[in-house]
């Protein structure tokens, strides 16, 4: 069976326009300037945004996935006809649900005739494929917030499986007021506007909208490129829209992930949390992660990275796995930002000071609406 590591990356976030941008902002911020940090984001309601000027949501969906796509393919020093095998999968929650709500106001000022132009997802697929000149039709993955991650796994299990050859994942989020106002609806924000992830006085959480990529080949490229070395994938029928708080599920699904890779939690360098930021996720979690360390009188470290990004929902899953591999290529694992108290009968607490390293095993989870669980685990120790 195939061995499948990741050859390059992109990404476009809050944290800047490139990963280079957003690892020096990772090193710059801390709880002392954190609200000077929140401050330039936020613009007419709390809200994660990618700092770039478009003339209208089209050019700017598409423009950024154009940079993303082309970016990744050259981290990995594909050639063009390299790219042409890649085989594309797409992860996100609202996909054009902001050029819709953009076509939709263009028709009721009757500056068009079209209420929306295009139903389904296809256009996006069809985008990407033209700009790699692919050879093969896209695919779609839509698991609320394990959506990115999951089109991860699944490319992942195909190449191992020799069913095709190198894969090119996109995970994007972009702001749109249908998920905004779905969250508000849920009162699942946070008043304050504070992210609090994981903390006992956490409000609820904030969105935040980025656009990544990976590209998955069964060869490395470089020394430290990271390997994919287990996924699970478990589902949580307690409630659609908030997690079992005896996070049962999410603990069997980290311990089988683990149990595939042949690990222990003493073989991790780090857990990497999903920390939506809600009450009922952050116990849930909270719960799971105490639970799996006392059960095998292991820890390890627990790292946050929302409180940088917002929570980006379909996108979170490629965009946490960029950031949090390039912050580790950068010799540090990040500190969460924000954390002041955890929960009673805890018995960790998240990082909270960048730790030097240089290489890691990381196990990645991530929850989605839905029920759906997924813990991925990479590594690029020697």
């Amino acid at each position: 069976m195939n061995k499948v590591y990741i050859t390059g990356n992109s990404i476009i976030s809050a944290l800047g326009n490139n990963k280079q941008e957003a690892i020096e902002n990772i090193k710059t911020i801390n709880d002392n300037n954190y609200s000077e940090y929140l401050k330039n984001n936020y613009e007419d309601i709390k809200y994660f945004r990618i700092k770039k000027n478009f003339n209208s949501h089209k050019e700017k969906f598409y423009s950024i996935l154009e940079e993303v796509v082309l970016k990744a393919i050259e981290d990995a020093k594909l050639t063009k006809e390299e790219a042409q095998d890649l085989h594309i999968f797409l992860g996100s929650t609202s996909m054009s649900i902001s050029i819709v709500e953009e076509q939709h106001l263009k028709h009721k000022k009757d500056s068009t005739e079209y209420a929306i132009k295009n139903i389904g997802y296809g256009e996006i697929g069809n985008f990407i494929e033209t700009l790699i000149n692919s050879k093969y039709n896209s695919t779609i993955v839509q698991t609320a917030c394990t959506s990115s991650v999951n089109s991860i796994c699944y490319a992942n299990d195909l190449i191992k499986q020799n069913k095709i050859k190198k894969a090119l994942v996109v995970g994007f989020e972009f702001f749109n007021y249908t998920t905004f106002r779905g969250f508000q609806s849920l009162m699942l924000l946070s008043p304050s506007g504070e992210y609090k992830p994981f903390d006992i006085n956490s409000d609820g959480l904030i969105l935040g909208e980025a656009c990544s990529a990976v590209i998955l080949e069964p060869l490395k490229k470089r020394e430290n490129d990271f390997e994919i070395l287990s996924s699970n994938n478990s589902f949580d029928s307690y409630s659609v829209t908030s997690s079992n708080p005896n996070g049962e599920i999410t603990l069997s699904c980290m311990e089988q992930a683990l149990e595939k890779a042949n690990l222990q939690i003493s073989n991790l360098t780090c857990l990497k949390a999903h920390a939506t930021g809600s009450e009922n996720s952050n116990l849930s979690e909270v719960t799971a992660i105490d639970k799996l360390f006392k059960k095998y009188n292991q820890k390890t470290d627990v790292v946050i990275l929302k409180p940088y990004i917002g929570h980006t929902l379909g996108a979170c899953g490629t965009n946490e796995i960029v950031l949090l591999c390039e912050t580790i290529k950068n010799n540090f694992l990040p500190k969460t930002i924000n954390f002041n108290e955890k929960y009673k009968d805890v018995s960790f607490t998240p990082l909270l000071e960048n730790k030097k390293i240089n290489h890691a095993t990381i196990l990645f989870h991530f929850i989605g609406f839905g029920g759906s669980n997924t813990s991925i685990i990479l590594s690029n120790e020697k």
